[in-house]
């Protein structure tokens, strides 16, 4: 999944913390493998290369993966869009920041502006066949966005299974789900590292059985993706360039993850309604301007910022 993983608790037997690190270990394999858009052999990929011509049976895990992506889709007023993969191509980012020439796609000369015709409402899902088909040519799915949230509920299935009831599950800080308490506290403390300022925090987070997932451009990451950002906009066709970050925290880690992305994207007029259906436990979003500094902002009003 691109990202360092981290994986701690306490309590338990060496044995037993071997057995659930083989497992762990081997279900994000499993998920990669699966789900990634890039491995030749997954089922993602292989559904991208024949579903725009022809109706594609896949199996039960898979659709109901892609019939969540249509909920999500509607539910954050089409944000959450997992069918722009060919408009998130790192080829086409690398185009965008370095030329002033509108970047196209491919020998079919497709244009980011073309995402708008994208949606995971053009995927025909027939649950019981277990079929796909794509009602677009343009559409390639990427799970990019709800991939470690997946991974991380997958995981924490298992720690409550196997009464692993005191864990912290990390995907590179910025998706967390953290199960019962701190060794030292009552919750797992989760900081948002200042931009500008790595050895400070700007606010804290206190997780217990909660999780947490962080979206959007920092300062830092420009390096990586240049001024032209790394998240897409699938109703503007454009990458999201402000120096900004989303965090949320939820009771699932899937909606963590969809919610975060999707607020960061979402115009100010969108984000009550999109918030009064998710009703996350926090919502935090940070600005960042290298002259007045960061800017913390409590976007559902639900904690006393410092």
């Amino acid at each position: 999944m691109g990202t360092q993983f981290n994986f701690l608790t306490y309590g338990v037997d060496e044995d037993f913390f071997a057995s659930a690190k083989i497992f762990i270990s081997n279900e994000l394999e499993r998920i990669e493998h699966k789900f990634s858009r890039f491995d030749e052999e997954s089922e993602i990929y292989r559904i991208n290369k024949l579903a725009a011509t022809e109706t594609v049976t896949t199996d039960a895990e898979t659709i109901s993966l892609l019939t969540l992506c249509q909920e999500y889709y509607l539910k954050t007023n089409k944000l959450f869009n997992v069918t722009v993969g060919k408009f998130t191509h790192s080829d086409l980012q690398h185009d965008q920041k370095t030329t002033d020439k509108e970047p196209e796609y491919d020998s079919g000369k497709v244009r980011f502006k073309d995402a708008l015709l994208t949606g995971t409402d053009k995927i025909s899902i027939k649950v019981e066949e277990k079929a796909v088909r794509f009602l677009n040519p343009l559409i390639s799915i990427d799970l990019g966005g709800i991939g470690k949230g997946y991974a991380l509920e997958k995981i924490k299935q298992y720690c409550v299974a196997n009464r692993l009831t005191n864990s912290l599950i990390n995907f590179g800080n910025s998706s967390i789900t953290a199960i019962g308490k701190h060794p030292h506290g009552d919750y797992w403390p989760i900081g948002i590292q200042d931009a500008f300022s790595p050895d400070s925090s700007l606010h804290l987070f206190r997780l217990k059985d909660l999780s947490l997932s962080t979206s959007g451009n920092t300062p830092n990451n420009r390096t990586k993706f240049g001024s032209s950002g790394h998240i897409l906009n699938p109703l503007t066709g454009e990458f999201q360039k402000e120096s900004r970050t989303v965090s949320v925290v939820t009771n699932s880690p899937i909606e963590a993850e969809v919610l975060s992305t999707s607020l960061f994207i979402a115009p100010e007029k969108e984000k009550e309604e999109i918030l009064s259906r998710f009703k996350p436990k926090e919502a935090v979003e940070i600005a960042y301007d290298q002259v007045n500094g960061p800017k913390v902002i409590d976007m559902n009003q639900c904690t006393t910022m410092p």
